[in-house]
């Protein structure tokens, strides 16, 4: 608190010390840029949608429109520098009036429009990742497999999460006094997805989807949370909302994937294979989403029959060989639970059944997910359920297998899990019980 104090005060007597000199200076002439204000306007919006880019407010095709157009308005409003020449003499009394005013004024201003609660905590930005947080979530055929993000998600979140509470409240206090900004309930919202807290999300992106009605990518991201909430079942309320948001904008891709989930889980194939098709033509050439979505027309595929078409097989090489392998490797067996963990046991926690490698990269080669009420659970494990393209069991010659009862619904081991281990096992046609019989600490 301190340092900032400090911090603020010398950037006030340098602000100060840059002014007082050009007010007493005499200057016949003094030389200005007309443009100058203009150009600062046209910088402080470059700032925002770049701002607006990093939250994941604007998805990258919407950011490069605002960005092109932005440009284009510069071009024509600012042009030329603008030289304007005037009279320049020296006032005392707007130095001395300046002198007061100025500090004071910062100080108002700071405490009606600013936050000096953060200035005790870290600046951390709730939404510092810009790409989707829950789109792995469907992109993997929804209902069955957890995001890749998730799997992959680093141990201090909750330690973010602490750091990012006060910036949180902060914001939402400010809602409740203007409930009408549907941006600030829509910011709101993203920033608990960020942290995971899909039940905390719900609530904001209803209120933002109140005030904000033509935003697609809203309603989408609105669906996907409320899936979350909904045990990844997007069946009633989540339909609807991607629904909405494919009317708005039909090549809206989180849209595209989670109506693509919707078929899939339905057994339409042919329309799931479509809406993932689809996605594939919207998506730039280099999107960290292509793998997934290739990986989720490939399982598509695989389970319809179908063949792929030549276009399809001509963007996916590897397709054919895919939905080929996925016959031949693959693990089966029953997971049950202890008896001395069974009075331990929620009904309604989630159960994780992953295949992990036992040389190289820790990330599943093939994840099933169930509840516990659904135990003894028999399952299968595949290429058809990998979670990347090119991480799968037919690739690995030896996995474990690993069932863990999750109380959180998260991939990521916590304390208080519940967990069972397989021994090492080849990676075809096994077939491998597992017992859950630890606490994970």
């Amino acid at each position: 608190m301190l340092i900032f104090w400090i911090i603020a005060f010398v950037l006030t007597l340098a602000t100060l010390g840059l002014i007082f000199p050009a007010i007493l200076r005499p200057n016949a002439v003094a030389k200005t840029d007309g443009n100058v204000e203009k150009r600062e306007i046209f910088r402080q919006q470059f700032e925002e949608i770049e701002q607006d880019k990093r939250n994941g407010i604007l998805d990258e095709a919407q950011y490069e429109v605002a960005k092109n157009e932005l440009e284009r308005r510069m071009l024509d409003e600012v042009g030329a520098t603008n030289i304007l020449a005037s009279n320049n003499l020296p006032d005392r009394r707007l130095a001395a009036a300046l002198l007061v005013l100025l500090p004071l004024a910062s100080v108002v201003i700071y405490y009606q429009i600013g936050s000096p609660a953060s200035v005790t905590i870290p600046a951390i930005s709730p939404l510092a990742s810009s790409a989707p947080s829950t789109m792995g979530s469907v992109a993997m055929m929804g209902s069955d497999a957890p995001s890749a993000n998730a799997a992959a998600q680093p141990a201090d979140d909750h330690a973010m999460g602490g750091d990012i509470e006060p910036l949180l409240g902060s914001l939402k206090d400010k809602l409740e006094k203007n409930p009408g900004d549907g941006n600030g309930w829509a910011l709101l919202a993203r920033s608990y997805v960020e942290l995971r807290r899909h039940a905390e999300a719900v609530p904001a992106y209803e209120k933002a989807a109140k005030l904000v009605t033509n935003d697609a990518q809203l309603y989408a991201d609105y669906a996907d949370a409320l899936a979350v909430v909904n045990g990844h079942k997007l069946a009633g309320m989540p339909e609807e909302l991607v629904n909405k948001a494919l009317k708005l904008d039909p090549q809206n891709p989180k849209a595209l994937m989670l109506a693509a989930t919707i078929a899939f889980d339905r057994k339409d194939y042919k329309q799931a294979i479509a809406m993932w098709e689809s996605v594939q033509k919207v998506l730039p050439a280099d999107s960290e989403m292509l793998p997934e979505v290739r990986a989720a027309l490939t399982e598509t595929y695989a389970v319809s029959g179908e063949k792929p078409s030549a276009a399809t097989a001509e963007k996916t090489p590897m397709i054919e060989q895919k939905v080929a392998s996925a016959a031949t490797a693959g693990i089966s067996g029953t997971v049950r639970i202890a008896p001395a963990l069974a009075s331990k046991l929620d009904p309604s926690a989630t159960v994780f059944v992953f295949a992990r490698p036992t040389q190289g990269s820790p990330m599943p080669l093939a994840i099933a997910r169930t509840t516990a009420k659904d135990l003894p659970y028999t399952y299968h494990l595949d290429d058809s359920s990998a979670m990347m393209p090119t991480h799968t069991l037919s690739q690995a010659g030896e996995a474990i297998i690993v069932a863990r009862i999750s109380k959180s619904g998260d991939a990521t081991a916590q304390a208080g899990d519940l967990q069972g281990k397989s021994a090492k096992v080849k990676t075809a046609g096994e077939g491998v019980d597992v017992e859950i019989n630890e606490v994970v600490q």
